[in-house]
This record gives structure tokens, sequence and C-alpha cells, in this order.
């Protein structure tokens, strides 16, 4: 890719988590970027292109990132809890409004979004689950195929206005159902693991 691509892309990433995708013009993009429309043309055919390569270009490097943490964490309640603070990061000047915005304007985008969600989140929460019940920390009663849907479908209820007020910040929700989600499939073993690395002190 390109320099100016990239910078164009770079730009319009973060005008779009700010403020959302539908009310950022290509007009102010160029603005941004400090070039005209017509160079911004000339990169890219139009927004709805623009939001795709920026949707595949952030899905790729939360893809690294996935795997990364999973490749270096302790255990898979260290996983969950280094997963959760991973997020809180992406999700802190995020607009709750982006993904809903991009479902509905750029649905060619969303299908890159649900593509990662499918093949790289639902694979690592898969896995997660066979892990910690073979280690214990999960409680072995529990359905992976459907624990590992759900999560996945508390990960969309934060971005619902019609289930939590804006004036939550989506990081916070974000990270209470994840924190949520871990203590109910534990077992006491996972359990006391979450306050260890928690450093939290509760009566036995």
């Amino acid at each position: 890719m390109d320099e100016i691509k990239s910078r164009i892309i770079t730009e319009a990433d973060t005008l779009f988590l700010k403020f959302g995708v539908k009310s950022i013009t290509m007009d102010e993009i160029a603005k941004n970027v400090g070039m005209s429309k017509k160079t911004i043309y000339q990169h890219v055919n139009d927004k709805d292109e623009l939001v795709k390569l920026i949707m595949q270009a952030q899905m790729d490097h939360q893809e690294l990132q996935v795997q990364l943490i999973h490749a270096t964490s302790k255990d898979p309640v260290d996983e969950v809890l280094r997963l959760s603070d991973y997020l809180g990061t992406v999700f802190a000047n995020m607009n709750p409004f982006v993904l809903m915005e991009i479902q509905r304007y750029h649905p060619k985008a969303f299908d890159i979004y649900l593509s990662y969600k499918e093949t790289c989140l639902l694979t690592c929460m898969y896995e997660n689950l066979k892990w910690g019940i073979e280690m214990g920390l999960y409680r072995p009663e529990i359905n992976i195929d459907i624990l590992s849907r759900l999560r996945m479908q508390e990960v969309e209820w934060g971005f619902n206005p019609q289930i939590f007020k804006e004036s939550v910040k989506l990081h916070e929700i974000q990270i209470q159902l994840i924190e949520h989600f871990l203590y109910g499939i534990c077992t006491l073993k996972g359990h006391k693991l979450i306050n260890k690395y928690k450093q939290v002190l509760e009566e036995e």
C-alpha cells in the first residue's frame, strides 16, 4: 500500500471511530489529511471502499493481537483477562454507533467484521473454553458450542443503544460483560485464579 493511501486510511479511521461513519464526509477526510478530494479519489473509489479498507486493516491487526495474546497467555483465565484489557483499549475511544452504522450503510465492510468474528473470535473463545475445562478452571458441564456463541453475542449487545444508554462507556460495558461471563463459567479453582490476577481478596 502506498504512503498516501495509508495516510487516508489512518486519518479516516480516526475520524470514523470518534464521530461515526455516517456523519463524516469525504470532504472532511480530505481536509484532515491535507489534500484535495480529487487526490483522495485517485486512491479510493468512494467512501464505501474506504470503509471496507479500514475494516480489513482493523480486523487484520486485531487478529494478530488476539493470536499474540493466545500464544503468550499462561492459562485460559489469563488469556480472557488479557483479551479484556486489549478490547478495553480498542473500545475506549470508539463511538458506540460505529458498528451499527457500518452494518446499515456499508454491508460489505460489515461482512468483513462478521468473517473476523466467526473465524478468529469464535475460534479463540471455543479453544479457550476447551483449554479451561481441561485445566479444571472452567466447569466441565458447560456447553462449549453454546457459550462460545453467547460470548460473541455479548460483544454485539455492547453496541446496542436500545440495551445500554449512550452515557455508559463502551469499553466499560465490554469489560463488565466479559468478566461476568468469566465468573459464570469458572470452577472454584478458576475463581481463585481470577482473584489472584485481579488482586482481589475475599472470604472463602
